[in-house]
């Protein structure tokens, strides 16, 4: 089965660019919404010499974003398995019982 992949035209800092996938168009919108409002936090906060562009700065903002809530979500899956594993063995030992 091949999924239909459906053109959405998204506007960020005044560009549209067609972006096709099979995700819904208002989750790319909501998308492009978040990174041109980090583009115009990092121009809004930092005086940007002409040769840094913002939209760079703003991609590793995202990105620190992404890896930090990565790493969360790997601590917080380790802490889960570790209290499976501990009510796994309580059941084990009432059974026993």
């Amino acid at each position: 089965m091949t999924e239909t992949l459906k053109t959405t035209l998204i506007r960020i800092m005044g560009d549209d660019y067609p972006i096709k996938s099979d995700a819904d168009s208002e989750y790319m919108k909501d998308l492009a919404r978040y990174v041109e409002d980090t583009v115009r936090n990092v121009t809004s906060r930092i005086k940007l010499p002409p040769h840094l562009k913002p939209e760079i700065l703003a991609a590793l903002l995202i990105a620190d974003e992404y890896f930090t809530q990565r790493e969360k979500n790997a601590e917080i899956e380790r802490k889960m398995l570790e209290l499976v594993s501990v009510i796994e063995e309580q059941g084990g030992e009432k059974a026993d019982k």
